[in-house]
């Protein structure tokens, strides 16, 4: 990726692409396949990784096009209104029964093209409203934000672990939206306190000495 991250990126949309078209995925234990397919979801990491790597700012152009702009808010839109009717069956029969069999149900486990460019749709959206030396995004409220995606991985880990907890939680407590609004506060609450830990362990690694000891003055009295 840092070398060739154009063939890198090329090469996971080819990956995504036959994964989908073969139905390659993971068995599961007892049964099944991985809920999450890695062999499709990969290449929302290798895309990121490819923005990173220059394929953000080798595209910066496209921001010029406002029909790109326009088309972005337009599916982003089209997307509300068919995970809606996906859980209200008044507003699932005004939803052509072609477009239904496209979009109903959401494939997930695949990542479906369409949730790819629902992404993008999003990206573009905000990068389009943002510029990049906005002041606002040194503002007290967004440290928590930045600080968790600084800290993605084991934010992402954390939160995975999070969810069974959550979902045993409303499924055995209370389903209220009272109760999943509290359940969903204190899962923010605290993945963004494991982000503030790592980045202060992480500070404090880069202070010790080659083999993670302290200096033997600086390790306190022998007991």
């Amino acid at each position: 990726m840092l070398r060739w991250h154009n063939a890198v990126m090329i090469g996971s949309i080819g990956l995504y692409l036959a994964a989908r078209h073969y139905g390659w995925n993971f068995a599961s234990y007892p049964a099944g396949v991985w809920y999450f397919n890695p062999l499709t979801w990969q290449l929302l990491f290798v895309f990121g990784a490819w923005l990173a790597l220059g394929g953000a700012a080798a595209n910066r152009g496209l921001l010029q096009f406002r029909s790109l702009y326009v088309l972005s808010i337009g599916f982003v839109l089209f997307a509300v209104a068919i995970t809606l009717a996906e859980r209200i069956p008044e507003l699932r029969q005004t939803v052509l029964d072609a477009i239904a069999e496209t979009f109903i149900p959401n494939d997930k486990t695949n990542l479906a093209p369409y949730r790819v460019i629902h992404l993008v749709s999003l990206m573009f959206i905000v990068v389009s409203l943002i510029p990049v030396d906005w002041p606002g995004l040194k503002w007290p409220i967004f440290r928590p934000m930045i600080r968790c995606g600084q800290q993605s991985l084991p934010v992402f880990c954390v939160g995975l672990f999070l969810s069974f907890i959550a979902h045993f939680v409303l499924e055995f407590a209370s389903v209220g939206v009272a109760a999943q609004l509290l359940v969903g506060a204190a899962g923010l609450w605290i993945m963004t306190m494991v982000a503030y830990y790592r980045a202060w362990s992480k500070e404090v690694d880069k202070g010790l000495p080659s083999g993670g000891k302290l200096p033997k003055g600086e390790a306190g009295a022998e007991p």
